[in-house]
């Protein structure tokens, strides 16, 4: 039964990974609508409401799981902007890149991972009207008391910010997905290791800035 099972979801992915989003969507608009009822001196102007930890990290442990069984590939996405770069560089260079020993192991071209990436914006903006959160703003109000609203040095601070992460992640194989999720959930030593230090620099960094 079991592997009639299994072979019905590896051909018809689709309907299977439809049919495993319904209940998680369900559970999570009903934790929310839940999480609702935040006391007024926990909820502020910038966030109407909250999605419960516990209830969304459980869909992502299904995510992952129903990723091994149905693609057999990890959850990940920092790849993609590898992927990206060598996309940009191909109308740059032409096939040449194709010749340099990175991307001949991670190949230029839309893939899972940058795939991954669009839908993770997808659902970043459905989360976030679905929890009333969703505006258009230059910075956070925590960026905005501590560093000043201007513009030009917010998107200067994000582009570092954002190189520094896209380096760290290529050094280590991986980012707070690959390693954070996929890795950890099989126990891969490097993963655990490399979670610890995304902890340590994460709070570091945010003392030093804040």
């Amino acid at each position: 039964m079991f592997h009639r099972v299994m072979e019905w979801i590896r051909t018809n992915q689709g309907k299977a990974l439809l049919l495993a989003a319904i209940p998680v969507v369900l559970v999570l608009i009903d934790s929310r609508t839940a999480g609702s009822s935040v006391t007024a001196s926990r909820t502020t102007a910038s966030h109407t409401g909250h999605w419960s930890p516990y209830v969304v990290g459980l869909g992502i442990g299904i995510l992952s799981c129903l990723s091994f069984v149905i693609s057999n590939r990890p959850i990940g996405v920092s790849t993609a902007y590898a992927q990206t770069s060598g996309l940009m560089g191909r109308v740059v260079v032409g096939s040449r890149i194709e010749e340099m020993p990175y991307y001949r192991t991670v190949k230029p071209e839309i893939g899972w991972e940058w795939m991954l990436a669009v839908g993770v914006l997808i659902g970043g903006c459905i989360s976030a009207f679905l929890s009333g959160d969703f505006r258009f703003e230059t910075a956070p109000p925590l960026w905005v008391r501590e560093f000043g609203s201007g513009v030009a040095w917010r998107w200067f601070g994000s582009g570092i910010g954002g190189f520094l992460l896209g380096v760290g992640s290529r050094w280590a194989g991986g980012c707070t997905s690959g390693h954070g999720i996929s890795g950890t959930l099989q126990l891969v030593a490097s993963s655990w290791l490399a979670v610890v230090c995304f902890f340590v620099g994460g709070v570091a960094t945010a003392f030093m800035l804040y």
